[in-house]
């Protein structure tokens, strides 16, 4: 009996949380309105449990995870926004990396090509690139209503700028959203040429 009432206050207690957090991070009742809509999972992080069995059959060898805060991907070297090194500067030798995987960060970027030009150097040919990223049917998660992200990602852009901007081969492309309402990108930097 005394599980089944700890159990109430629990529940009290994660949703006073989940409704603070949305009061708090909403600039105006539109924004909160639509941040309410969505189930509190999707307001606690860890996005990357969505796709860590699918990072872990492409993301192999040496490589990093950009924007990993408390959720880094095994096997990758976490690399967050300091001040020495971050989404722009990436302390690798050029073409060194098997891998770069990132989940819920380009949206936060003010120069998202840039990051991407900087993560394309920093992978050897026929490295993988794994993007998740917030779908943009996630009113919760467009820049209206999340002051933090400063744009809004789709996958057909997504995919068009790493193929045509940046030479890559997609592998594998989500272009309607998961159970996170995010979607995801597996590419394969270009083999250098002979």
């Amino acid at each position: 009996m005394l599980r089944i009432l700890m159990s109430f206050f629990h529940d009290v207690r994660l949703f006073v949380i989940d409704s603070l957090r949305v009061r708090a991070t909403a600039k105006d009742f539109a924004a909160y309105r639509a941040m309410s809509h969505y189930p509190g999972y999707l307001k606690s992080g860890a996005a990357i449990e969505a796709v860590r069995p699918l990072a872990r059959k492409y993301c192999r060898g040496k490589g990093v995870d950009v924007g990993a805060s408390r959720w880094p991907l095994e096997g990758a070297r976490a690399i967050d926004d300091g001040p020495d090194e971050n989404a722009y500067r990436i302390h690798e030798a050029d073409g060194c990396l098997d891998f770069l995987f990132s989940s819920h960060t380009l949206e936060h970027l003010d120069r998202p090509w840039d990051a991407l030009g900087e993560w394309t150097r920093v992978l050897r040919p026929g490295g993988i690139l794994m993007l998740y990223l917030p779908h943009p049917a996630c009113e919760m998660w467009t820049t209206e209503n999340l002051p933090f992200h400063k744009w809004n990602p789709d996958p057909l852009t997504v995919e068009d700028e790493l193929k045509n901007r940046f030479g890559y081969t997609i592998l594998a492309i989500t272009y309607l959203p998961d159970a996170f309402f995010s979607f995801v990108v597996v590419a394969e930097k270009k083999q250098a040429l002979p």
